[in-house]
Parts: structure tokens; C-alpha cells; sequence
């Protein structure tokens, strides 16, 4: 850079040729660019680029060639700096002055180009993915290789991304690929991609399939040999033969869309939809990029509840229930009955979350409202109507634990109220509906896990007796000290302990007629309506002399002292369940074939209600049926197995193992075109790379398989390690994206026994990695 040289030029001449100026073909007289090579000593195969010194001391890149000067901005003295790659992919402006010492040590590593991985830089691991199935896709690879993609930078698409993309996928290629990197830190590929495209901006999870189809658009986009775009009609078969109307899709494809991307990538399928009402049938032929096939679903579901009986003996039992999957909560109490015997009929279904009952279920609501997610309890009760031989209507009462607690106040006289453990449903009968029964039938049913009090704690005198009872007699009103307050984050276990064993348990417990009138107790809890959160009280409770009315829904709520909880409820007793035998089953489930999802992704379906066809013939929009048939595949066939199942109420990913082959994944019984008998190997893949995602919806790791090119090894690559593998590792349920490579391709790129790569040209001098031209 100090020694710079002086070239002259007109405003009119271009930086690249002629020709590129009307952005048709590549340069063939680089007048800038040629003239700096032939004055520095710069090699034609030594891939070069060029920056703008601005008046202020920095520099911008000139990244299209294809301007004049003019259109440039360059002046006379203007001063144009040169650049080329270096051995290693990099280039010397992208390196800081920090990180020279490493740089040194990997330019003394030489290892196998392409085993290299990629740094996560923070959730950036489906990124990771993407690029090292990409990398190994070896004709893509060996296009970017040998600066095949200099020559058909698009810059004047609007619907690209001014060559940015494939450039910094292109720097990417050439360090994974030098064979002087271990890993590489892709920061300005993710600084380009997030600027393009901004669901990718920042360090959040996303999916690798997602950002495989943006790369693979902006990649095509970019290398877009079609510079200016035609309107092209798209027209229906109209009763033509299908050879015809598939060569016209196609041949209108490539007028708007010729790339590298589209030579390895873009197939071809038919689409067949059919009018239900008139019969009309629409056929048209539709590019594909890759194929996002279903797994087969299983109809079943499984689900774990807590089943808790009316006997207060009994802990609440957790249950593992198979269901159908587009069943009804009735449906779950049938599957309930199974293992308890208990009738459906005596069953109540509630969504228990933080100490309160989030939502009490009907029996004819759908289960897909119910998320895995979810704590399900399953309440016995004794009815929920006065129907059959009864003639009393039992009332069921949704019952909530409240302890009182000092709140923080100067004076200490505000006391709170704060739910703990699960909620009861307990069954009443409304002609025993008083504040008094109602306290010993609930005292009853929390019998296991609270103490009644013993003898000592019975009052001596009568006086002082009646007025005890007087003060702690549970009656309807307010609580003293306000709302209560939610205590905290709902407990794994079930904490409820509701239970109990006969169909009228108040006729079995004791009452008030049963104690002897000199031995008063003391009440454990008073009781309070609430409205169905549990925090604020509500009057719906009348009573007379006939008993408890209510206008609505009544909740009601056990409030314990500190003290009288502490010694009277066993918190741990409380928080007891017993797993059922089921628990311990665990449902199997059958591998899936490969072959087996490509089936059910050209199988007939009819359309949503949210995405109808719009029919031309009865001029409304139809639910019909459509069917997809493969046509024409591609050189690398991306298969996508659609994992991750996005309903209105629930969200799934389906675990299946899927057994795709290594080698001779036949789609001959898959495409529907005349096909040609001489040549097998055109409907015939091999396996060269999967992507792989370990984990659940919430959270996850993608990691990547792939087939060396020049090796045949192959790989596994977890971010920035990468360690050989055997061809039985691969097959998994983690996979994800699978990329498959035409026989015929792959033969076609395999090097040819006794014929030697051509040497490439020498460079006609040493050439720096930098230097300065001025522009007079």
C-alpha cells in the first residue's frame, strides 16, 4: 500500500465491460479491474475485489463492477484499492490486528477442506445446521469453489439482495473449504442475514428449515441469470396432455427464473383439484424447492390426570389415559372408567393452575383444548343433577384452601389471604345445604391429612364454650383483612388430597347431633364465598331457616389461621399421591418408512374452510379435493419432515422415528412422467446430509450429518466440533431435513480414473494481498 499506481481512464469507461452495463453477461474486458491486475502481477483465477477511499479516510466497497466510472462517483485522484482472498477463504480487511496470532496458527493447519465448524453465536446453532447441509452439496459447493458465482452476481434485481447474500455464502464456502480452519465464526453471514431478513435479527431460536428456504431464495435471487423478468401467464392444462402443459410450466419457469440454485434445487409436481359440486377438475404443474412431507399421525392420545376419589381414605391416583386425539372430555372420563371402575357419570374434569381452578370442563368440550401441558384432575362426585331414583339434587361445590397472613403494614393490622394446595369439588346435597353441615362435610373429606382436635383442646366451661362457638361458627360474609393473594408458582404434585369413598358421604360423617353437648370443639377453618379466582369474596349464599340458597356459581373458601394449620394440617400427607400401574406403560410407537410420508404427501385431501379453491366453473369458492403427483425431480432433493404440528389449541412435535435409506432411495413408483427405462439412476438418491433438531418445542439443538465430497467420510458437525461417524449413527429420530443427491449427478461430479485437475494458472507474480490505484 505504499506504493501506489497511477492508470488513466475515461468517466464513459467501465469498471467491469460493456456488457455488463446492461447486466446481460459477464465481463470479458474488465478495463479497471484488468488494468489492475496486469500492474500489480494478479493471477486471472485469483479472485479479487475492489474498495473506494473517500475523501474522509474510509473506505467502501465497489461492489458492482458493472458501472462506469461516472455512475461510480470516481473522480480524478481518487484512490481505488484492490484486494485478494487470502489461501485460507478470508480476506485481510475482514481480519482485526487482535487476532493475528491465530490467524497464524491456522494458516499453519492444513486439514481436510471442509470438515470445519461453525462457532454458535448464541442460539445461531439452526443456522449452523442449514450451512454445513448447504456446504455439502457438492456441485453448489464446487460453484462457489471456482468463482462460478463471480460471474452471475445479480445487482439489478429488485427481489435479490444486491449480491450481499451470496457473497458472504460464498466467503463461508471458500474458509470451510480451505482447509486451514478448524471453525469459523459466521458473524457477518448472520449480520447478513438478519439485515435482509428480520425475523432472523437477534439471538432467538428459529428453525433450520426456515432459514434453509430464505437462504436458498436469496441465494437464487442473487444469482439470478435473468436480468430483467418477463410477465409470464399462468395457464391451466384445459384438458391438454399433462407432457405439454409441464413443458410450458417449466420452460415459463426458467424465462423468470434461471440460477444455479434452480439447476440443483427445483423440481416440478402436478397439483389436481377437483370441484365437489360440478366436477370440475383444474390441473397445473408448480415448481417445488423442496418437499415438506407429513409424518403419519397417530389418531390416539396420551394424556396423565389425577383422579380423585370421594373417599377420604384414598390419595389422589395419577393416571396415563390413551384418547382419541379429536376427542371429547367425555371421552377421557370413558378412558378414566376403565381403570377405576367408577362411572363416567360421577365424573367432573377441571384445569387446576396455581392453586385455583383455571376451567371446570362440560363433557361435550373438546379435549384438543386441553394442552400436554396442563394439570388435569378428575373429581368423583355423587351427581351433578336431581335426576333417576334420587330425589334430591346434589350441588357441587368447588372448594379453595386460603391461609391468613400478616401483610406488610406499619401497624401489622392488614392481614392477606393466600391460596395454597389444589383445589376440591365436593358434592352436597342441596336439602343438607347449611354453613354448619357444610363445615363437617368438608372436615370429613379433608380427614386424612387434618387432625380433628383432641380432648385437651375441648372447652371446660360452658360459658366460655358458647362463646367460642359463637365466635368461630363459619357464617357467611366478609373475612376481615380483604382480598387474598395467589402465593406463588403452582406445586408439581397434587396437593388437593380430596377424596372420599361413598356416594353420600355427609350421611356417614358425624355432625353436630352427634356430639355430646358438654364436649363443644373448636372450628379448625371458617368459611367464605369467593368469586372463582379465590380472591376476592362474593356474596351468592342466603340463608334461612331452610337452609344455604344461591343465586350463581357459589366457590367457596377454607381459611386456615397460621396457627391452626400449622397443628392441624399435615402439609405433607396433603401433597401424597399413588401412580397408577398405567403410569408405568409406555405407548410404542412404530417406525414410519421414508417411502411411507411421500405417500401421504401425494395422497388426496380436501381443503380447510380458512383455504378454499376458487372454482371458475361454479364462480364460488369450493372445499375441494387436491392431489399432488411428483413430476420432475431435482439433481439435490431436500426432503422436509414436518415434525412440528401447529393446531388452534395445541402444539406438538412428533417424535417418529423415520427410516429414510443410505443409499437407492427409489422414486420411481413416485413420479408420474413418462420415465425413461435406460436410465435408472435418474429416479435414484443417495443420502448426503441431515439436519437434526434434539428437543422439545420450547427449547432445542440442531446439529448436522453430512458426506464429505472429496472424502466420502462421513461427519457429524455440532456447532464448532466435528468428529467422523459411521453410516448406522445417522439414522435417528432427531432428523429433521434430509438432502438427497441424484446417482447420475453424483457420478457426473465424481473425478474420472487417469484424468488429472487441471493445473491452475500461475500467478505472474507474487501477488499483495493489497495495493493502491490511482484514478486520473
Amino acid at each position: 500500500m505504499d506504493t501506489p499506481h497511477i492508470a488513466q481512464f475515461s468517466h464513459t469507461d467501465s469498471v467491469g465491460s460493456q456488457e455488463d452495463l446492461e447486466c446481460a453477461l459477464p465481463p470479458s474486458t474488465d478495463l479497471v479491474l484488468r488494468t489492475a491486475r496486469e500492474q500489480f502481477l494478479v493471477s486471472p483465477q485469483e479472485e479479487t475485489r475492489l474498495w473506494i477511499k473517500n475523501a474522509e479516510g474510509s473506505f467502501e466497497r465497489l461492489c458492482n463492477t458493472r458501472v462506469t466510472l461516472l455512475d461510480a462517483a470516481l473522480k480524478t485522484g481518487q484512490v481505488v484499492i484492490m484486494e485478494t482472498r487470502n489461501k485460507d477463504g478470508t480476506w485481510p480487511s475482514a481480519q482485526p490486528q487482535a487476532v493475528n496470532t491465530a490467524l497464524e496458527e491456522d494458516e499453519e493447519f492444513q486439514g481436510q477442506p471442509g470438515i470445519c465448524g461453525l462457532t454458535n453465536l448464541g442460539n445461531t446453532c439452526f443456522m449452523n445446521s442449514a450451512l454445513q447441509c448447504l456446504s455439502n452439496v457438492p456441485q453448489l459447493t464446487e460453484y462457489f469453489l471456482k468463482n462460478h458465482y463471480l460471474e452471475e452476481l445479480n445487482f439489478c434485481n429488485p427481489l435479490g439482495m444486491k449480491g450481499e447474500i451470496a457473497e458472504a455464502y460464498a466467503d463461508l464456502v471458500k474458509q470451510a473449504w480451505s482447509g486451514h480452519h478448524r471453525s469459523i465464526v459466521p458473524h457477518v453471514f448472520k449480520t447478513k442475514v438478519g439485515h435482509f431478513a428480520s425475523q432472523f435479527l437477534g439471538y432467538q431460536q428459529h428453525d433450520s428449515q426456515e432459514l434453509l428456504s430464505f437462504l436458498l431464495d436469496g441465494l437464487h435471487e442473487d444469482l439470478n441469470r435473468v436480468k430483467k423478468k418477463e410477465y409470464v401467464e399462468l395457464c391451466d392444462a384445459a384438458g391438454r396432455p399433462d407432457q405439454e402443459v409441464a413443458q410450458e410450466a417449466w420452460q415459463n419457469h426458467k424465462r423468470r427464473n434461471d440460477s444455479v440454485i434452480v439447476d440443483t434445487f427445483h423440481g416440478l409436481f402436478k397439483s389436481t383439484l377437483v370441484c365437489p359440486d360440478c366436477g370440475n377438475v383444474s390441473v397445473t404443474f408448480d415448481p417445488f424447492c423442496y418437499l415438506s412431507v407429513p409424518l403419519p399421525v397417530s389418531h390416539k392420545r396420551v394424556m396423565e390426570v389425577f383422579f380423585v376419589s370421594m373417599d377420604p381414605r384414598r390419595k389422589p391416583e395419577q393416571h396415563r389415559l390413551v384418547v382419541p386425539k379429536k376427542g371429547k372430555i367425555s371421552d377421557l372420563c370413558v378412558a378414566l372408567a376403565k381403570h377405576t371402575g367408577m362411572s363416567p357419570e360421577r365424573m367432573m374434569v377441571a384445569d387446576v393452575f396455581s392453586h385455583r381452578f383455571y376451567k371446570i370442563y362440560q363433557l361435550e368440550e373438546s379435549l384438543s383444548s386441553i394442552l400436554d401441558r396442563d394439570d388435569i384432575f378428575i373429581y368423583e362426585v355423587s351427581g351433578r343433577s336431581a335426576i333417576g331414583e334420587n330425589s334430591r339434587e346434589d350441588v357441587v361445590l368447588p372448594i379453595y384452601l386460603r391461609e391468613r397472613t400478616p401483610a406488610r403494614d406499619y401497624n401489622n393490622s392488614y392481614y392477606g389471604l393466600m391460596l395454597f394446595g389444589h383445589p376440591l369439588l365436593v358434592s352436597v346435597p342441596r336439602d343438607r345445604l347449611s354453613w354448619d353441615a357444610l363445615y363437617h362435610i368438608l372436615l370429613y373429606r379433608l380427614s386424612r391429612y387434618v387432625t380433628r382436635p383432641s380432648s385437651d383442646d375441648e372447652d371446660d366451661g360452658d360459658e366460655k364454650a358458647d362463646m367460642e362457638d359463637k365466635d368461630s361458627m363459619p357464617k357467611p360474609g366478609h373475612v376481615a383483612g380483604g382480598s387474598s393473594q395467589d402465593s406463588g408458582p403452582e406445586q408439581a404434585g397434587p396437593s388437593s388430597g380430596v377424596a372420599g369413598g361413598s356416594r353420600a358421604p355427609v350421611d356417614n360423617s358425624p355432625g353436630p347431633s352427634h356430639w355430646p353437648q358438654r364436649a363443644r370443639r373448636k372450628h379448625l377453618f371458617t368459611l367464605q364465598t369467593v368469586n372463582s379466582n379465590g380472591t376476592s369474596d362474593r356474596s351468592t349464599f342466603n340463608e334461612d331457616t331452610h337452609g344455604v340458597s344461591f343465586s350463581s356459581q357459589p366457590y367457596i373458601a377454607i381459611d386456615w389461621e397460621p396457627e391452626m394449620k400449622k397443628r392441624y394440617y399435615d402439609e405433607v400427607e396433603a401433597e401424597g399421591y399413588v401412580k397408577h400401574d398405567c403410569v408405568g406403560y409406555v405407548l410404542k410407537k412404530a417406525p414410519v418408512r421414508l417411502q411411507e410420508c411421500i405417500e401421504l404427501f401425494t395422497t388426496v385431501e380436501t381443503l380447510e374452510k380458512e383455504n378454499p379453491w376458487y372454482c371458475p366453473t361454479c364462480k364460488q369458492h369450493q372445499l375441494a379435493t387436491k392431489k399432488l403427483d411428483l413430476w420432475m425431480l431435482p439433481e439435490t432433493l431436500i426432503i422436509h419432515l414436518k415434525r412440528f404440528s401447529y393446531t388452534k389449541f395445541s402444539r406438538e412435535k412428533l417424535d417418529t422415528l423415520v427410516e429414510f435409506p443410505i443409499r437407492d432411495l427409489d422414486f420411481s413408483e413416485f413420479v408420474i412422467k413418462p420415465q425413461n427405462e435406460s436410465a435408472p439412476e435418474l429416479y435414484k438418491y443417495d443420502l448426503i446430509a441431515v439436519s437434526n433438531h434434539y428437543g422439545g418445542l420450547r427449547d432445542g439443538h440442531y446439529t448436522t450429518f453430512a458426506c464429505n465430497k472429496d472424502s466420502g467420510q462421513w461427519h457429524y458437525f455440532d456447532d464448532n466440533s466435528v468428529s467422523p461417524v459411521t453410516e448406522n449413527q445417522i439414522e435417528s429420530k432427531a432428523a429433521y431435513v434430509l438432502f438427497y443427491q441424484r446417482q447420475d449427478v453424483a457420478r457426473r461430479l465424481q473425478p474420472q480414473p487417469g484424468l488429472a485437475e487441471p493445473p491452475a494458472s500461475p500467478a505472474c507474480g507474487p501477488p499483495p494481498n493489497s495495493e493502491f490505484m490511482d484514478v486520473n
